[in-house]
C-alpha cells in the first residue's frame, strides 16, 4: 500500500535541537533508517520556554518546536534537523486525568519536507503540591517517583521575580535545603514534578513513542508519488454501536493525504462495531 522511502534518509545526519538528553531515545529510533543523530552544539533550548515558567514558551507547542528547528538551520549547514516539544495538562478525552503530549519534528531542507511524530499519553507523573515541611514534601515526592523523577521547588506556582527556583532536586538533602531557603520568604512552598526530559524517565518514554511515530511518517510513502509522510491527517468518527447500530464518537476510518501531490486514501479501522459506552443513545 505504502511506497518505501529509505532513499530519502539513508546515510544522512540529523542535528537535534536539545540540551536535555533527548538523543537517548530519538537517536535509536532513527538509526534503523540509516540516520545518524547528532546534538546541536551549544544549543540553549530554554530560550524557547521553560516548564518552570521563567521564560514563557514562544507560541504554540508546534510553533516552539519549529522555532527550535529553524534556529539550528539558521546557525548550521544542516539539511536535516530534529526538534521536540512537550506539553502537559488535562487529557482531551479524559479531562480529569493529566496527560503528556509530545511532538518530534523533522525538517528536511534538501527535500523541503516537514514531518511530525505525535503522542498524547496518560503515562505521566505531572503533578504539584503546596507543602509546609519536609515530611509533606517527601510524601508528595513518593507519589511522583522521586528520586528517579526530579522535583522543582519555588515559593509559589507563580513565583515573584527575584525569588529562587530550585530545579533537578533528586535527594532528600537537596529538597530539605530548598525548603529551608524558600521558607525564608513564606511558610508554605510550591513543589512540582521536573518535566525536563533528562529529569523525568516517564516523559522520556513518551518522547520515544513520538519518535517512533515520526519514523512511521518517514517510512510511509505516498502510493501515487512516493513522497514520505503519507500518514493519517484526519480521523473520521461514526463507528456503529454494538447494541443499537447508531453512529458513535469512535473512529471508523482514517484519511491519509500526501503533502506533495495531495493524493488521498481513506482506510477503515479493523474494528466493525464500537463499545456501547461510546454511543450517544445507549450511554447518553
Amino acid at each position: 500500500m505504502f511506497k518505501a522511502t529509505d532513499s530519502y534518509f539513508q546515510g544522512r545526519t540529523a542535528i537535534l535541537a536539545t540540551k536535555h538528553g533527548k538523543e537517548q531515545v530519538i537517536a535509536p529510533a532513527l538509526a534503523p533508517l540509516g540516520v545518524t543523530v547528532v546534538v546541536a552544539n551549544d544549543f540553549d533550548s530554554d530560550r524557547f520556554g521553560t516548564f518552570s515558567r521563567e521564560i514563557p514558551r514562544c507560541g504554540t507547542q508546534e510553533e516552539a518546536a519549529l522555532a527550535k528547528a529553524e534556529a539550528v538551520l539558521a546557525q548550521t549547514e544542516a539539511e536535516l534537523v530534529l526538534a521536540s516539544e512537550g506539553s502537559f495538562g488535562p487529557h482531551p478525552q479524559f479531562p480529569m486525568l493529566p496527560s503528556d503530549r509530545e511532538l518530534v519534528l523533522l525538517l528536511d531542507r534538501r527535500h523541503n519536507l516537514t514531518l511530525w511524530g505525535e503522542v498524547i499519553s496518560l503515562e505521566t507523573n505531572f503533578n504539584h503540591a503546596t507543602v509546609g515541611n519536609l515530611e509533606e514534601a517527601l510524601a508528595f515526592a513518593a507519589r511522583v517517583g522521586f528520586p528517579d523523577h526530579a522535583l522543582i521547588a519555588m515559593v509559589s506556582a507563580e513565583p515573584p521575580a527575584n525569588t529562587p527556583i530550585f530545579k533537578g532536586l533528586q535527594t532528600e538533602e537537596q529538597l530539605a535545603q530548598a525548603i529551608a531557603t524558600l521558607q525564608t520568604y513564606r511558610p508554605t512552598i510550591h513543589l512540582e514534578t521536573d518535566m525536563r526530559a533528562h529529569m523525568n524517565p516517564t516523559r522520556m518514554r513518551v518522547i520515544a513513542e513520538a519518535a517512533a511515530q515520526l519514523v512511521q511518517a518517514m517510512t510511509q510513502g505516498c502510493p501515487q508519488c512516493g513522497w514520505p509522510g503519507f500518514v493519517a491527517r484526519e480521523k473520521l468518527p461514526g463507528l456503529p454501536c454494538e447494541l443499537c447500530g447508531a453512529p458513535t464518537s469512535a473512529i471508523k476510518a482514517s484519511r491519509y493525504r500526501c503533502q506533495r501531490c495531495l493524493h488521498q486514501l481513506t482506510l477503515p479501522v479493523p474494528e466493525t462495531v464500537a463499545d456501547a459506552s461510546q454511543c450517544y443513545f445507549c450511554n447518553p
